[in-house]
């Protein structure tokens, strides 16, 4: 058992580098599971009603909500918003829990790009490292996006989202309500199956936590500048976690070429590629997702 009242159940915060951070805790499990969401605006709860509620009986999951994003509070500096300073974050968090390393540290898409960052820049503080479709910001060149595109573009099914995902980056939503229709329309592009992007939809939960446009555009703005960049591929030789690398073959967004890129830059690190499969594997082949995490536990 743990004896900080900061692994108590429920909804807690702490102080990072001036701004007041939310993580929420559920479960009492000998083991701590830290879930990093993405940075860009979308709630935590979708890792939590998405899969870690199947978890919360063995490990105690520990659900961390970035900077600007969900309850979290904003920093000041706009320009404070890049992946790589929300992956310094995660050093207070892991201060703020009395952890000496943090036994697993999961990441799903931007959300690992974050905690890639972390097991690499803090080696020693990480035991066990989950990356699941991945964003690396320094991928091997490949035409993946574009061949999605030209695969989907005139599907009955897929063809609306992207023509949103498309309309979205000429004409950007300007309140949190149009950012929420954006993703709800684009949704079904990120699926094998289009019917998928419903289930996803409910397990975000956008009453109980809005989607925060304010996150999604000082990230981006951030993140694209040069000096932003992180050298995920390049310096992955740096990492010592164990590491579990889980990819779904129809990625849309986040290449297979990034995905063997990284596991082979990682020592010993594990790829397993889910067949008939999206950007979420959990959404769409939860029983799989959780034995092949749960075996790697």
């Amino acid at each position: 058992m743990h004896h900080s009242t900061a692994l108590d159940e429920g909804d807690h915060f702490f102080d990072s580098n001036g701004v007041r951070l939310n993580y929420r805790v559920a479960g009492q499990g000998d083991l701590v599971f830290v879930a990093h969401s993405v940075g860009w605006g979308a709630p935590a709860s979708y890792l939590r009603n998405g899969f870690g509620l199947h978890l919360e009986e063995e490990y105690t999951m520990v659900y961390m909500v970035p900077r600007g994003n969900g309850h979290s509070g904003r920093p000041a500096d706009e320009g404070a918003m890049s992946s790589g300073t929300m992956a310094e974050d995660i050093e207070g968090l892991r201060k703020h829990l009395g952890l000496g390393s943090i036994p697993v540290l999961f990441g799903h898409s931007n959300g690992a790009c974050i905690v890639l960052r972390y097991a690499e820049r803090y080696p020693t503080r990480v035991t066990k490292l989950v990356l699941v479709d991945a964003q690396v910001h320094d991928s091997p060149p490949n035409d993946s996006f574009e061949q999605w595109v030209a695969k989907r573009k005139d599907d009955p099914d897929f063809g609306p989202a992207l023509a949103a995902l498309a309309s979205a980056r000429t004409n950007p939503p300007t309140t949190d309500d149009e950012f929420v229709q954006v993703l709800v329309k684009a949704g079904p592009y990120h699926f094998h199956k289009a019917s998928a992007a419903a289930i996803y939809e409910k397990q975000c939960d956008l009453e109980e936590t809005p989607a925060r446009l304010w996150a999604f555009l000082t990230q981006s703005a951030c993140d694209n500048k040069p000096e932003n960049r992180l050298p995920h591929v390049a310096e992955a030789s740096l990492v010592t976690a164990q590491t579990l690398v889980i990819w779904g073959k129809e990625d849309t967004m986040c290449s297979l070429t990034a995905a063997n890129a990284m596991a082979q830059a990682i020592s010993g690190a594990e790829l397993v590629i889910f067949d008939e499969c999206g950007h979420i594997p959990w959404v769409e082949q939860l029983n799989k997702f959780l034995d092949v995490l749960k075996a790697f536990l």
